[in-house]
């Protein structure tokens, strides 16, 4: 068939592009300038050899932000996995470990960290108290929760008991599950709409220091529930104690500190500083 002269012209004309079209294009080139600008600005010495990056599978879009992202985590911080340019410059994308409603009521939890949320007050509500209770008994004794106070000890009374204590990570896990350890990574949760901190050096840098904070709670957070976890029973009636200002130990040295000598068979001599937290918990060690 042979094809009109005026068919052919009109499948030539050149058809108007769709608005939605180009600004959908002039937002992707934003956002990439944007993106190179905050890889230029944060590592300048690195930037041309995370723009060339590439990945078997990956657009070069994605292996660029992936390239970029671990950088990140290398130099700074934890942050989530991200695959565009637009997602990166909305914000620092810092990682959320939060305890949020959900999380909270959630008794689906390894046994250590059962037996922490156990003793402490719950920051919602009471009506999870005897859930808590019933799983927790699969564990220990059914008389040594019976020990802990109605509604379990809120954060300021670990504390007041705790500090500068062997057993000071069942305080700052109480502040983890109120959102009070000053540190956006464990005070907020992904259940929450916040505007990410904009990405700059000054901002990266205090996110870095508030990260180390964080993790030194988690680094003993978790050393506490895994010796809790070698011997439930024995091990939580020590914590039980001790949060209930019971162990003899503790007031031993709490009282020792207040004095610069004490007596000995020698005689009067210095005490020796207490060696700094984190300490050996005092019964064994954890597995």
């Amino acid at each position: 068939m042979i094809v009109r002269p005026s068919a052919l012209g009109q499948a030539l004309r050149r058809v108007p592009v769709r608005p939605a079209s180009v600004a959908a294009l002039l937002d992707g080139y934003a956002a990439q300038l944007e993106f190179r600008r905050i890889v230029a600005s944060l590592f300048p010495d690195e930037a041309e050899g995370i723009l060339a990056a590439r990945q078997p599978g990956a657009t070069r879009e994605q292996a660029r932000v992936a390239a970029f992202l671990g950088r990140v985590q290398a130099e700074w911080l934890p942050v989530y996995e991200l695959e565009e340019y637009a997602q990166v410059v909305a914000g620092i994308p810092f990682v959320r470990n939060g305890w949020g409603y959900d999380r909270v009521h959630d008794l689906d939890l390894r046994p250590g960290e059962l037996l922490l949320s156990a003793l402490c007050a719950s920051a919602y509500d009471d009506a999870l108290r005897l859930p808590l209770l019933d799983a927790a008994e699969a564990h220990v004794p059914a008389d040594l929760l019976a020990r802990i106070p109605a509604g379990g000890l809120s954060p300021a009374d670990l504390h007041a008991r705790l500090d500068g204590t062997p057993y000071v990570a069942l305080a700052e896990f109480a502040d983890w599950q109120w959102g009070q350890t000053e540190t956006v990574f464990l005070d907020l949760d992904d259940e929450l709409e916040v505007d990410d901190a904009a990405w700059s050096r000054e901002n990266m840098d205090e996110l870095a220091v508030q990260w180390r904070r964080a993790e030194g709670i988690l680094d003993r957070v978790v050393a506490l529930t895994r010796w809790l976890e070698a011997d439930p029973p024995a091990r939580f009636a020590a914590l039980l104690d001790a949060a209930l200002d019971g162990d003899a130990h503790l007031d031993y040295r709490r009282a020792r500190r207040s004095y610069a000598c004490e007596i000995t068979p020698d005689g009067l001599v210095p005490i020796r500083p207490d060696e700094p937290e984190p300490v050996a918990l005092p019964i064994g060690t954890a597995d």
